[in-house]
């Protein structure tokens, strides 16, 4: 294989999106056990109080950055013919964004470097998810999505630990650069891809001017063919629809369509629950069997590491269409969660007990959540074989990712402080049931309305 076709190949594509997507995830969450020490000693709050206020203020100011900057540049990247300049440009801002935040001194530059890096990691996740539905094979991008949650993953289990680690041994600048030296090597890797469109990535649209002009000419001039003409020119609208009616157009043929709906439905549910358990966990188990923090971070891992097994979820959608995986996922996760209210302060061996069904949630949850972004972007596909160019010249896919990741943004933002209250107001064992039988009910969404087969 020659260096050309290296760098046009869909697996070099795949893993320029794949490291962009973990150093992006590993830079955002390097930063979450530094944020306090940096308040005290950088910034100088000393109030607990305080510190504990401005570290939740930056973290949910990250997060609601990302949700709206995904949609934001999901409708823009579905007005650009190519992603690597926006791509490129988000990585190198990126770069300058987390340089501004480890110089910073002041609480409100803090809080518009996180959010200037939301902004960022809208860019990279959602161009980068569009990219990989523009260059791989449909029979193919289970596994590209599936590689790229990994990715995801695997930054936001390693971010913590290295930045603690390079914190307590190496100091507070010494933080950011493995994300700076990620950040370079992503922007290479990058300039060495050559973006090549699969021939199918314009299925279902309008044909481009230049091959429409190319037919006509190549078609000799009947009288029919006049007549024709004159007839097609009658038939056009004398008031075309603006780019701006067109994405609201766009958004609301998607969210109109149930099948991509229910897939949001499950991106936002299956987040929520998982993030919820960023509040919850730590306080029941400390307040029920007295454990400590490194119990915490012990059953952490064990929700996160069976979350490295997506790509098998994704060549399982590959192979037998993303209902099944999505199905049986949501199945497991509702037995599973549900089954966390048997973990009481009577419970024998809580603490082995609880790591088990949280790799079986963990596990259950990498079941269903690629084939889902798989079951999106192929009914995107599906809307746009059946009415050629409804979305505009470049598709909507870039839309229909913005939305994915808003979806999984909202999680992050609403999990928490729901699973926080519930666990306050109705108990642990509330919470578990309830958090099941939310899955049950998008189970039977997924039963009733998912498609049977592959596409």
């Amino acid at each position: 294989m020659g260096l050309n076709s290296l760098r046009s190949s869909t697996k070099f594509a795949t893993f320029v999106v794949c490291i962009a997507i973990f150093a992006d995830i590993l830079l955002q969450n390097i930063v979450v056990p530094v944020l306090p020490y940096a308040l005290h000693t950088r910034v100088g709050l000393d109030d607990q109080a305080d510190i504990q206020r401005w570290t939740s203020i930056l973290l949910a100011g990250f997060g609601t950055a990302f949700m709206l900057g995904s949609l934001i540049f999901g409708h823009i990247g579905d007005m650009l013919s190519a992603r690597r300049t926006p791509f490129i440009l988000s990585l190198i801002l990126n770069f300058f964004f987390t340089l501004a935040l480890a110089l910073s001194t002041d609480i409100w530059m803090l809080l518009v470097a996180r959010l200037l890096q939301g902004l960022s990691t809208a860019i990279v996740t959602t161009f980068g998810s569009t990219l990989l539905t523009e260059v791989v094979e449909r029979e193919y991008l289970g596994r590209a999505m599936g590689y790229t949650n990994m990715a995801f993953t695997l930054g936001l289990l390693l971010g913590p630990v290295v930045g603690g680690l390079l914190y307590d041994y190496c100091g507070y600048f010494q933080v950011y650069l493995p994300a700076f030296a990620l950040l370079g090597l992503e922007i290479v890797l990058r300039l060495m891809m050559i973006e090549k469109k699969k021939p199918s990535s314009s299925m279902g649209r309008a044909p481009p001017v230049a091959e429409t002009a190319r037919r006509t000419q190549s078609t000799p001039p009947t009288n029919n063919n006049a007549f024709a003409k004159v007839r097609s020119k009658e038939s056009e609208p004398l008031l075309h629809s603006t780019p701006r009616s067109q994405s609201v157009n766009a958004y609301w043929i998607l969210l109109s369509s149930p099948q991509f709906l229910v897939a949001l439905i499950g991106l936002f549910i299956l987040n929520s629950i998982a993030c919820g358990f960023d509040s919850t966990v730590t306080p029941f188990i400390h307040d029920s069997f007295g454990m400590r923090a490194t119990h915490a971070a012990i059953l952490f891992l064990a929700l996160a590491v069976p979350m490295l097994l997506a790509p098998l979820a994704g060549w399982i959608s590959d192979q037998y269409g993303p209902k099944l995986p999505i199905a049986a996922g949501l199945l497991l996760a509702a037995l599973s969660l549900a089954s966390l209210a048997f973990i009481t302060e009577s419970t024998h061996f809580p603490f082995l007990k609880m790591a088990v069904l949280l790799a079986i949630v963990g596990f259950a949850f990498t079941l269903a959540l690629t084939p889902l972004r798989v079951e999106a972007s192929l009914e995107v596909d599906r809307m746009e074989r059946e009415s050629p160019g409804r979305f505009g010249r470049n598709g909507a896919n870039g839309r229909a990712f913005g939305l994915m990741n808003s979806m999984v943004a909202a999680g992050g933002l609403v999990g928490p402080l729901y699973a926080g209250f519930m666990r306050v107001a109705a108990g642990w064992e509330a919470l578990a049931y309830t958090n099941g039988a939310v899955c049950a009910v998008v189970l039977v969404l997924v039963v009733v309305i998912t498609g049977n087969s592959k596409q």
